[in-house]
């Protein structure tokens, strides 16, 4: 099952943003995993490799990143959202981290606390909440990247968007979790890099974070809508057009799966929050038909 709480939250008292409270929430998500299910969470802090959830920072209204070097007022509404696209994990959210939330009433972030107003766990209570399985996420594609997105290539951030560097980190994550017998092959990431164009950007930027907390200080990464396209298959090397009729499926379902996953590194503590933007797929498809 992928899961995506949305928690909304009231501040209590002025407080500066100080930067991104990615790394704070990821460890209050951590410490409440704890209470229920300690080796669950002791396994996602200390295993490396791929993680199966993600932590956003604070989060306005419209879903955006909170504003570092701006205030929070007291009564100010402010969001937290917690991802998960593994079942022990969903599972683990859906039985207690929910209920728990919901009756602590409070929550404290780098010392700001907040008074817990809802968790939202479903598509029709907020936009930003849902559930799905791996089965369910196949549909058109055009991403809003909502907060920095970035790939990691020899140590440096990778903060322009790329095709192939997308759809690398979401076949990536989707192999590691999804169930065996829906794994895609291999050759994907150079499908995709050879095939897949972006064919529209809107508002693309390059947004640089300092973090609130952690020793491992900044990164940088790109936001903005981006729209993927394949190439028609005529365009394509031979050796690729035997895989051109299959590939689109994957490509949707690869960029649904966003939604849960996130894209690119840094995903735990607030980077890479993705989402498909069905209202831009459907006017696109409305042009086309006139």
């Amino acid at each position: 099952m992928l899961r995506s709480l949305l928690i909304s939250l009231t501040a209590e008292s002025s407080y500066p943003i100080l930067g991104p409270l990615g790394r704070p929430a990821q460890a209050w998500f951590l410490g409440q995993l704890t209470r229920s299910h300690a080796s669950l969470a002791s396994r996602l802090h200390d295993e490396q490799g791929l993680k199966p959830y993600t932590v956003s920072t604070l989060l306005d209204e419209r879903g955006r990143p909170l504003r570092a070097g701006g205030w929070l007022e007291p009564g100010q509404p402010c969001f937290l959202r917690i991802t998960s696209f593994n079942e022990e994990l969903s599972d683990a959210l859906e039985k207690k981290i929910i209920r728990h939330t919901r009756s602590a009433n409070q929550l404290t972030l780098y010392k700001m606390d907040f008074r817990v107003d809802e968790v939202f766990s479903t598509r029709s209570q907020h936009e930003l909440a849902g559930e799905s399985s791996f089965s369910e996420v196949a549909q058109d594609v055009a991403m809003e990247f909502t907060s920095p997105t970035a790939f990691r290539n020899n140590g440096l951030d990778v903060c322009v968007p790329s095709s192939g560097q997308i759809f690398r980190s979401l076949w990536e994550k989707w192999n590691a979790f999804a169930p065996e017998p829906m794994q895609v092959h291999e050759f994907w990431p150079q499908f995709a890099n050879d095939c897949i164009l972006i064919d529209e950007l809107t508002a693309v930027n390059t947004t640089h974070w300092e973090f609130a907390e952690g020793s491992r200080g900044a990164a940088t990464g790109f936001t903005g809508t981006i729209s993927f396209a394949l190439s028609p298959k005529s365009k394509i090397k031979k050796d690729w057009q035997q895989y051109w009729d299959g590939a689109a499926t994957v490509m949707q379902s690869l960029a649904n799966f966003s939604f849960y996953c996130g894209v690119g590194h840094h995903t735990t503590i607030g980077m890479g929050q993705a989402k498909v933007l069905q209202q831009v797929l459907q006017k696109k498809k409305s042009n086309l038909s006139r």
